[in-house]
């Protein structure tokens, strides 16, 4: 394994570039997790109602239907470099906007969903940016190091995240917590000027005329790149069935299983453990293997290891069962962004990011209301999980029949 890890950083680590890109990464993230443990907490406090905790974290995937393909067009037309910093710094308005919207006795649900989805709408727009900007810094043969390295990040957060972030908003409390997610947008701004500069062959004036354009020529050409385009329909299901649960992960815990935070935070770390092994993992398959072949089987996998959430609500068993789901999840993720860094052009990179992934969030909204409807008409969990598992695993088979499948 330390020898894997070593593989993995040591390329894309020593280029200064990629160092400020992932260190600005990981700083944005510690924030993000803090918001993630604390927004559901604090509803649940304050109302005990698991369809406004499910509602808030489905707003803040509709921002990804509205403005991704705004996104690719800017991504695609403009400095990457200042699209990320700015974005950076509007986070830290508008996290400033929801920490004044929690902080009353009785929360006001309009200006709460604007202010989560107005900091939710930064994402769409940067993310593009930030996914294209990795071929103009790093070397063709380290893409898949690249994103490995990305994705270790973030997985490493997912087992540090809910112990470091739980015990901030058991310690100082909720809304004290998000002062750090605050903090770490504007600290992560001040890292990404360590970015090069890199000269724009060209530049466009932002018009309606402009963004039609880009848009319809983007959205053209990724329809026509089955490959791609079946995979972003896969992932459309497999997020549909992913927040069915994971969105009411938190209540599920806490109040119906009865599990103090702590406990539930713990199952998070462990399902974290999943994810980070398939960092270096993939780096030794993703080269060997057909996209699509890797794709398909990691998808149902996952949704195979997610029935198994049915068979035993030990808070350790469920750590472990999430940590199969990761592994599998995060397989998916580096080897569908390699393949699409590979095979798109840079002209057109940023617009093909933002419409596949705006597709594969587009059910992530819907996935997580529905989840928490049927919770709140009485619906058990169970079935939730039932579901979740057979549609992921039929995304996985389906995508095996599908031009991704046949990729080469």
């Amino acid at each position: 394994m330390k020898q894997l890890l070593f593989n993995l950083y040591q390329t894309p680590a020593k280029n200064s570039s990629f160092y400020s890109l992932w260190l600005s990464f990981l700083v944005s993230n510690l924030g993000d997790w803090l918001y993630r443990l604390a927004l559901p907490i604090i509803i649940l406090e304050k109302t005990g109602s698991a369809y406004h905790a499910a509602t808030a974290f489905g707003i803040s995937f509709i921002p990804w239907v509205l403005f991704s393909l705004l996104g690719g067009v800017l991504a695609d037309n403009y400095s990457k470099r200042k699209i990320l910093i700015v974005g950076n710094i509007f986070a830290s308005i508008f996290s400033c906007f929801l920490l004044f919207t929690l902080n009353v006795v009785n929360i006001n649900f309009t200006l709460l969903y604007l202010a989560i989805f107005l900091l939710a709408s930064v994402d769409p727009l940067v993310h593009p940016s930030f996914q294209s900007i990795i071929p103009e810094i790093i070397n063709r043969d380290d893409y898949v190091k690249a994103n490995a390295v990305i994705q270790t990040i973030d997985n490493t957060l997912t087992i540090m995240g809910p112990l470091v972030g739980g015990s901030i908003v058991m310690l100082l409390g909720g809304l004290n917590a998000l002062w750090f997610e605050i903090g770490s947008f504007i600290v992560s701004a001040c890292i990404l000027y360590g970015l090069p500069k890199i000269k724009e062959s060209h530049k466009k004036k932002i018009t309606l005329g402009n963004i039609k354009n880009e848009i319809l020529a983007g959205a053209k050409y990724s329809f026509h790149q089955k490959v791609i385009f079946s995979g972003s329909l896969m992932f459309f299901v497999t997020n549909f069935a992913l927040n069915m649960f994971e969105a009411n992960y938190i209540f599920y815990m806490t109040k119906d299983l009865a599990y103090p935070l702590v406990d539930a935070t713990i199952a998070l770390s462990l399902g974290g453990v999943g994810a980070l092994l398939a960092g270096p993992v993939s780096t030794l398959i993703v080269e060997r293997y057909h996209a699509g072949l890797l794709l398909s089987i990691s998808t149902t996998l996952a949704g195979l290891s997610t029935l198994l959430l049915l068979v035993n609500t030990n808070y350790i068993y469920i750590g472990i069962v999430l940590g199969f789901i990761s592994f599998f999840g995060t397989i998916n993720v580096i080897t569908y962004f390699t393949l699409r860094q590979r095979t798109v052009p840079r002209e057109q990179l940023g617009r093909v990011v933002a419409i596949t992934r705006m597709i594969s969030y587009s059910s992530i909204p819907i996935g997580s209301w529905f989840g928490g409807l049927l919770l709140n008409q009485g619906v058990s969990m169970a079935w939730l999980i039932l579901i979740a598992g057979v549609l992921r695993a039929g995304a996985g088979l389906g995508a095996g029949i599908s031009p991704l499948g046949h990729e080469k």
